[in-house]
């Protein structure tokens, strides 16, 4: 007669674990995982067993650490890949033409962020048991909840707006009437450019899918099989990642170099460039617009067998 023992943490890498007897002890959890054959593990279990025993309390679960993610109860890893900044706008140097210099070219916006890592899909688990020996009624708890989807990667910051061109300068000229005197006032400077937009958030990881779980036992013991505790409910979609900064705008441009007699022009100064749009500008929601989807709700189904398969 065959006994498989579950004490304390077993993790199980193979698709069918059959015995005469699957025994849980107290507290104990049997883990669909990776093993030394097999580094990533099936996406389903099937138990056969003429009689599972439960001790006191008990669990099986999943635990993928061969892929991106982890457990039921572990979200998916956070994104950590990085994007860059959008470029900064374009300043001109030297002196503008007259009567207004070249104005600063706009920053370009920061890029959009990574999206987080999908949560992993819940595997599937059949039990053909005959006879179930247990003193709880809810001894087993079967958690394939999908796995919570990761957190979404960061948006680049806008760029600089690019500061305005200075003015031409002034013009002077020699008369033999009255000496020095202004031909041309100083040119005015070019306009700051305007900031670039924030990036936007790297969207959130889905969260992965419920498992799907199928019990079949002879009618005495399936009253009990209907007692445990099935987790199935769909992974939580990851949060948005935390959007870029917005760009500041460019300096204007100053006024042309004054030459005597020529007056000082200083409301001939540029105008410094607008700020880019921040993401609450953009999208005030953005927070739940970029969250990641919520993974679907699994399935939980128990049947009455006639007699153990093989």
């Amino acid at each position: 007669m065959s006994v498989f023992d579950v004490v304390g943490v077993v993790k199980y890498g193979n698709m069918v674990l059959q015995a005469s007897t699957v025994k849980f002890e107290k507290n104990s959890k049997l883990v669909l995982a990776p093993s030394e054959k097999n580094m990533y593990p099936p996406k389903s279990l099937t138990i056969i067993a003429d009689k599972i025993e439960v001790v006191d309390y008990a669990e099986i679960t999943y635990e993928f650490d061969g892929l991106p993610g982890y457990d039921p109860d572990t979200p998916a890893p956070p994104q950590i890949g990085t994007v860059g900044n959008g470029a900064d706008g374009s300043s001109i140097p030297g002196e503008g033409s007259y009567p207004q210099a070249t104005d600063g070219g706009p920053g370009h916006p920061g890029p959009t962020g990574i999206k987080g890592m999908n949560g992993q899909d819940a595997p599937e688990l059949q039990i053909f048991v005959g006879e179930i020996v247990q003193i709880h009624s809810d001894a087993i708890k079967v958690n394939f909840k999908g796995q919570d989807g990761g957190k979404g990667g960061k948006g680049g910051n806008g760029g600089k707006g690019g500061d305005g061109q200075k003015g031409a300068a002034s013009q002077a000229s020699d008369s033999w009437y009255d000496g020095d005197q202004c031909d041309r006032e100083p040119g005015k400077g070019g306009n700051g450019g305007r900031g670039g937009d924030a990036g936007f958030p790297g969207k959130g990881g889905a969260g992965g899918n419920g498992g799907v779980i199928k019990v079949f036992a002879k009618a005495p013991s399936l009253p009990a099989a209907q007692g445990w505790n099935y987790v199935v409910k769909g992974g939580r979609g990851g949060d948005s990642g935390d959007p870029g900064s917005k760009g500041t705008g460019g300096k204007g441009g100053p006024q042309g170099t004054k030459n005597d007699p020529c007056p000082e022009r200083q409301e001939y100064s540029g105008s410094n460039g607008p700020e880019g749009q921040s993401m609450d500008d953009v999208a005030p929601n953005w927070q739940t617009t970029y969250k990641g989807k919520d993974g679907a709700e699994g399935e939980t189904n128990t049947y009455e067998l006639t007699g153990v398969p093989n």
